[in-house]
């Protein structure tokens, strides 16, 4: 394992890891620790994270991660919620616990740093304690909760999502068996680590092929590219507003060296669908990926959300294979990912192995609820039996609320969210994705979210969008024209790009009605729009008539 401490990467092995994990172990059973108690993590991605996450594991307890990007509400829930009686913590972290209303079942804080904070104990010396200790360990049994993830959701409602061994194990080696990862891959941690994407696919995956690990020490993606650069990556997961920034970034440096021949080539082969070049690529573009640092990578994995296929065939076309996958907290996560040999970069692939996928309630578009069932499906919602019933049919299958389609190949492609579906008066339905995903294309609009609004008259809704613009080309776009913008201007151009980029929509999918927003989108760790922060907006509708 690898992270930057300030002045350059300091390093720590399996052994050294192996046996922090043994001490923490029995440092946690020597503090009455016993099996199903729950003991919880919070901070940002480090050694000292992993350790904590598999020392709690090793004691027979279960884990409970905390999401460091919530509220401290939304803190203080998931700690209060899981009755967790330990808290590993980052230091950056105390103060806010400080301010917090006390937590009941909250008997012991031990920071990752050190730290003289009162009633605090620091890692090293529960590490140095349990490595005194000769407290036997506990077997465990592969159906035993093994982790406690809270979804962040884009609902507003936090549920505990209970992940046994098992799910978490089968899910690591069907993804194994699938795509060739060894102890020559280093793997670049970027996304929160509580995440079930990340710590299955970019923490426990690469520990279980024995590959390295560098942690990111941001989101920042020229830090991204340095990180991968200075410590060899190879491979790395992530969601895709981060390869769209990654994109951006090597489009925007490729233009300032004067490389725009090479830009506009490149775009041709994006809108001509990626059928150019590719043989060519790991030649052709050999340079280029070596000067931007990421001539090692192997393989960029993209989950969590629906990848535009450009931002995809952008680096599959420079040599870097670029593919996504699906799957859900429940379901440990992976359920589907696209075949290295194969790739459909509109689809997520196919079933991993031991997953069965099948569409219920199909409509006359061929589009229906996505329903899953494998050794990896959750056990269960923590304390709610009532929201667990609601989540599987009476044959056992999962319902996981995404609406798809399966192909001759058996490729899956997500459609939509159930729950986001729209009804319009002629009794169409309208998945929002969908047209967020063409508008997106504009180089003008940067995030898109589409909802309905109700008629005045009658039932059913008409499409409605709320559009934050990049701002940064708009100011390019009317420096070229030697005009500074007004906020007309800036409405007038939205509105010309939403008619241009939805003429391949049904007229039934057109947006009615916009809105221009000043600031992003509140989102997810993830980075999912919060979909139910807006569900009033478009009644402030600013005459945006389309």
């Amino acid at each position: 394992m690898r992270i930057w401490d300030g002045k350059g990467y300091s390093e720590s092995t399996y052994s050294q890891l192996h046996d922090r994990v043994l001490a923490v172990a029995r440092w946690l059973i020597g503090q009455g620790i016993e099996s199903g108690d729950r003991v919880a993590v919070l901070g940002n991605n480090s050694p000292d994270w992993a350790t904590s996450y598999l020392g709690i594991q090793t004691a027979g307890a279960i884990c409970v991660p905390v999401d460091s990007l919530m509220p401290p509400a939304g803190i203080r829930h998931i700690i209060s919620d899981s009755g967790s009686k330990i808290l590993f913590v980052g230091e950056k972290f105390l103060s806010m616990l400080d301010e917090m209303e006390p937590i009941k079942t909250l008997e012991t804080t031990v920071c990752f740093n050190l730290t003289t904070a009162p009633g605090v104990k620091n890692l090293r010396t529960v590490i140095e304690e349990g490595g005194n200790s000769d407290a036997a360990l506990p077997d465990r049994d592969l159906d035993e909760v093994a982790a406690i993830l809270y979804t962040s959701g884009t609902t507003g409602h936090s549920k505990g999502v209970m992940l046994t061994h098992r799910n978490i194990i089968t899910n690591v080696s069907a993804v194994y068996s699938l795509i060739n990862i060894g102890t020559e891959d280093t793997f670049l941690s970027v996304l929160p680590v509580h995440h079930s994407f990340e710590a299955t696919c970019g923490f426990i995956l690469p520990l279980y092929c024995g590959s390295s690990i560098t942690y990111a020490r941001s989101l920042k993606s020229n830090e991204i590219v340095e990180d991968i650069k200075n410590t060899g990556v190879t491979f790395m997961v992530g969601v895709p507003i981060l390869y769209e920034k990654m994109m951006q970034g090597m489009q925007r440096k490729m233009r300032q060296a004067g490389k725009d021949k090479l830009v506009n080539t490149l775009s041709a082969v994006v809108k001509a669908g990626g059928k150019v070049g590719l043989d060519l690529s790991k030649p052709l573009f050999r340079s280029l990926r070596q000067k931007a640092g990421l001539d090692k990578i192997r393989h960029f994995v993209s989950g969590g959300g629906p990848l535009d296929p450009k931002v995809a065939i952008f680096f599959n076309t420079l040599g870097m294979q670029l593919f996504q996958g699906y799957g859900l907290t429940e379901t440990s996560p992976v359920t589907h990912i696209n075949l290295p040999w194969k790739i459909k970069h509109h689809t997520v692939g196919p079933t991993i192995p031991g997953v069965e996928c099948k569409i219920i309630d199909i409509n006359d578009q061929g589009i229906g609820e996505v329903c899953l069932k494998g050794p990896n499906i959750f056990k269960g919602y923590y304390k709610n039996d009532e929201a667990t019933a609601e989540t599987f049919t009476d044959d056992g299958w999962f319902l996981t609320g995404d609406l798809g389609i399966i192909d001759k190949d058996g490729y899956l492609q997500i459609t939509g969210r159930k729950k986001n579906m729209l009804v319009t008066y002629g009794g169409k339905n309208v998945y929002p994705e969908e047209i967020e995903h063409y508008l997106n294309h504009s180089d003008f609009i940067a995030e898109t979210l589409v909802l309905g609004v109700p008629r005045e008259k009658g039932m059913g809704d008409e499409v409605g969008a709320l559009i934050f613009p990049d701002y940064e080309q708009m100011d390019i776009y009317f420096e070229n024209k030697k005009k500074k913008p007004y906020e007309d201007d800036v409405h007038t151009l939205i509105k010309k790009e939403i008619v241009k980029f939805q003429k391949d929509l049904a007229d039934y999918k057109h947006i009615k009605t916009f809105r221009v927003v000043t600031e992003e989108f509140q989102k997810t760790s993830t980075k999912k729009i919060k979909r139910f922060l807006y569900s009033g907006e478009m009644a402030k509708v600013n005459g945006g008539k389309v």
